[in-house]
């Protein structure tokens, strides 16, 4: 089964309000600048493409925050050497960017690709965009893709189905993939909705994201609409 297949159809139905939607969908939304990022390497690189952006943003969040710390063995005790006194979490520490790959040709359940597309229907449908007349133009839409069958039963499974924020974060078990779960639903929203970005702050708390990789993962987003804008 594509999982890519089902994204581009979610895309489609018109549901995804973000860049995802404004990419692969067609549809205009508020952040044009996003809209040309992140979009377009999920076209091109489909859902393997988050691990990509996450992996990047992850960087970024780590060299803002210097070299990882070894407990006992530094002389800031895990804080920042210019004074700051912010505590570094170990937790975040050391990620390794093969564990940001994302197998996108598996959409078994449990699969990190299937919650990732899970994650972007469920803050879709939380950014205040989707009302009871919307959603059923997004189901008669979806009905009319030229989908596989498997793909397109998915696609009607996650649009059926939607998880809860805490569903979802029931289901992730790796500080990488909170970061692309993250990824996902920012990608999928458009962050001009109040109701967007309480959904996104509230994820965000419950995933244990550190302030400053939040910060990276929007500044990567936006980083990667300007070169592919400019490609």
């Amino acid at each position: 089964m594509d999982i890519n297949k089902v994204v581009s159809g979610l895309a489609s139905s018109g549901l995804l309000g973000g860049v995802a939607g404004g990419a692969l969908g067609g549809a205009l939304v508020g952040n044009k600048k996003m809209r040309k990022s992140a979009g377009t390497l999920l076209k091109v690189g489909g859902v393997a493409a988050l691990g990509t952006i996450a992996w990047k943003a992850y960087q970024g969040y780590q060299a803002g925050q210097g070299s990882p710390s070894r407990p006992g063995n530094s002389p800031t005790n895990g804080r920042h050497p210019n004074g700051a006194g912010i505590v570094r979490d170990p937790v975040w520490d050391g990620l390794d960017e093969q564990c940001f790959a994302i197998e996108d040709d598996s959409a078994d359940s449990g699969s990190a690709a299937l919650l990732l597309v899970q994650a972007m229907v469920s803050a879709a449908g939380a950014d205040g965009h989707v009302d009871r007349d919307e959603r059923s133009r997004i189901m008669q839409r979806a009905e009319s893709l030229n989908l596989p069958p498997e793909e397109k039963a998915l696609l009607f499974d996650v649009l059926n189905q939607p998880l809860t924020m805490a569903q979802i974060c029931e289901r992730v078990d790796s500080p990488e993939l909170a970061t692309e779960v993250y990824l996902s639903s920012l990608l999928a929203v458009d962050t001009s909705h109040p109701e967007a970005r309480v959904y996104l702050d509230g994820l965000a708390f419950r995933l244990g994201l550190p302030q400053g990789l939040v910060k990276a993962l929007k500044a990567r987003s936006e980083e990667a609409g300007e070169l592919t804008a400019a490609a």
